[in-house]
């Protein structure tokens, strides 16, 4: 979630002059130090005259920001930050994150780019159609996976190995039986029997998940080091392992990666709200200008969008005023030209005077401050 402090524009008129540039400088500047709630600043919503470049570069000054429009946009709403995850992070992984965060949508990101999304809905139908013997070696799965899904420890191999050839069998038949179902690489789930363990690493099996935490013997480890078995110890029984060992898939090989349905930062809402609604989602994808990811917003942060702040200067009618200031929320208005047609859903300060320049007003109310 944003944290950072709500902004405030001090905005001059369209064709800037000099006057119009140095009040939105100067006001901001005074705000500044007399609220530190809020941040004020400079804005301008025109191209800067050479007169006015020049009195710039004569003081070392800094030309305000350009703001073509202050429609409401995607970073005025409340965007919810939820680092992205890995691809190669496991599915049971990914459903503990969405339950920790309370989110039903993971985005998956390399080097800062979005490269897809998970849902809840897409674990569920992994978990529920996972039923091939040979997924693990489809889906290219790391033995770390495996191990961390399975709460184990693993005493012979290197986790960072892929599963990527071979099935997942239960040895629940004698030594004779398994010789007729076990082949080179496959990931034998069995128990604290030795003959079955030695028969599995006999027959070139890839992994033993010994489980209920039986001890493995001396010998049976150096055997699967000399056949490069891998051997894994799980505290659960052969029934959960069967269960769970489908939830060290990685995500990858579910998450949905073509037309990701994302918005950028500087999406005006207006533009995003036929497109929210025309799909089911709950929550959608913000990138930065960079095309980096940056957080989620979901269909009720709609409701919450904070319209952007103004302070008007140097100007108090709409044909002078910056586009989609009719969306924005004025707070002040300093000026020293007649009455425009601006007008305001709420009561707002407004400081009007008939002197040669706003400048001169900012000056006199920089003066009252100091008294």
């Amino acid at each position: 979630m944003s944290t950072s402090t709500k902004t405030v524009y001090v905005i001059g008129h369209k064709n800037p002059d000099t006057d119009s540039v140095a009040a939105s400088i100067s006001y901001s500047y005074l705000k500044n130090i007399s609220d530190s709630r809020l941040n004020y600043t400079a804005g301008r919503c025109g191209n800067i005259s050479s007169e006015t470049q020049y009195v710039l570069d004569r003081f070392n000054v800094k030309p305000p920001k350009f703001i073509g429009d202050v429609r409401t946009q995607v970073r005025d709403m409340e965007i919810r930050f939820l680092p992205g995850v890995n691809q190669e992070m496991s599915i049971k992984s990914a459903w503990l994150t969405m339950k920790e965060n309370q989110v039903v949508t993971l985005c998956i990101t390399e080097n800062k780019n979005l490269i897809g999304l998970i849902t809840t809905g897409d674990i569920m139908e992994s978990y529920m159609g996972a039923q091939d013997p040979d997924i693990l070696s489809e889906a290219k799965t790391s033995y770390k996976n495996i191990v961390e899904t399975l709460d184990g420890t693993m005493i012979a191999g290197n986790p960072d190995d892929i599963q990527s050839s071979g099935k997942v069998v239960i040895a629940a038949g004698t030594p004779d039986l398994m010789e007729q179902y076990i082949r080179v690489n496959d990931v034998v789930i069995l128990g604290d029997r030795y003959d079955a363990q030695l028969s599995a690493i006999e027959m070139d099996a890839g992994c033993l998940i010994i489980c209920s935490g039986a001890k493995v013997t001396a010998s049976i480890q150096k055997l699967a080091k000399e056949h490069n078995c891998k051997i894994i110890i799980t505290p659960h029984d052969t029934f959960t392992v069967a269960r769970l060992i489908t939830q060290a898939l990685p995500i990858r090989y579910f998450m949905k990666s073509k037309n990701l349905m994302t918005f950028k930062q500087d999406d005006y809402i207006e533009d995003i709200q036929p497109v929210m609604a025309s799909t089911r989602h709950r929550y959608f994808p913000v990138i930065n200008s960079e095309g980096h990811y940056v957080g989620m917003v979901s269909r009720r942060n709609f409701i919450g969008a904070r319209k952007k702040q103004l302070i008007l200067v140097d100007h108090n009618e709409k044909s002078q005023a910056v586009n989609g200031i009719e969306n924005a929320d004025i707070l002040e208005i300093i000026d020293h030209h007649r009455l425009g047609t601006i007008s305001t859903m709420q009561p707002v300060y407004f400081r009007n005077q008939p002197l040669g320049s706003t400048c001169t007003i900012i000056y006199i109310l920089r003066s009252e401050e100091r008294r």
